[in-house]
């Protein structure tokens, strides 16, 4: 297992997880990314959509249409603030691509709260299968969450322990309230997810950065 693998270490042993910006393909890298997604895609499943309100963010409205295409139209689109857990989890279950997009910080929050989604990924996150959290659903994927305004840390949904994911392209070391909590937390680290970055996190440790620039990550205590 490399350095890499080691620090983006996640739980759940199913499909990919993959982390996104708010609009990861800004920068004319949309071609290789799909390439790169349908690799580790399974052979069959629908595409599935879960987006608050039932909105797609225009900037990822063309690749869902493109992948949308690609899977024969078999687009399910689902709104996690209509509809129980049971069913999101028995829709995404069936999928070969879940988009995971919309919202904002604190509704997402709310939606893992009141386990309209589960903790647990292997729960969402089939076999050979990808998930795609695409902007703020990210913030709230670390063991810890990061509130800009009050530049205050609170509990997660630690799909990946001892980690703070930032939605932004400042330094994680510029925010005080992050840099005090990761400098106190063994092996923890911190990452600002800038709107074109792109991270596949595989199953047996599998890291691939699919975005032009490394997201840059401040490390905690105990990393060697």
């Amino acid at each position: 297992m490399t350095a890499i693998s080691r620090i983006f270490e996640r739980r759940g042993s199913r499909g990919w997880v993959i982390l996104a910006g708010e609009s990861p393909f800004d920068r004319g890298s949309e071609t290789s990314v799909l390439d790169s997604i349908k690799s580790v895609m399974g052979p069959e499943g629908a595409l599935v959509v879960l987006a608050p309100g039932g909105e797609i963010p225009s900037s990822i409205q063309p690749f869902v249409n493109d992948f949308e295409e690609r899977l024969g139209g078999n687009l399910k689109m689902t709104d996690p603030l209509e509809v129980d857990q049971t069913l999101i989890q028995t829709t995404c279950q069936k999928a070969q691509l879940v988009l995971a997009m919309g919202g904002d910080r604190e509704g997402w929050a709310a939606i893992f709260t009141e386990e309209r989604m589960p903790a647990d990924p292997d729960l969402i996150v089939a076999e050979n299968s990808v998930f795609i959290a695409i902007g703020s659903l990210v913030s709230v994927l670390g063991e810890w969450t990061y509130d800009p305004d009050r530049d205050q840390i609170s509990e997660g949904i630690g799909w990946f322990p001892n980690a703070i994911f930032l939605p932004s392209s400042e330094a994680p070391a510029s925010k005080m309230g992050v840099r005090q909590k990761i400098e106190a937390q063994m092996k923890s680290y911190a990452i600002g997810i800038a709107p074109d970055t792109i991270i596949g996190i595989g199953p047996q440790g599998k890291v691939e950065i699919w975005s032009e620039a490394a997201p840059e990550i401040l490390l905690g205590q105990g990393w060697v």
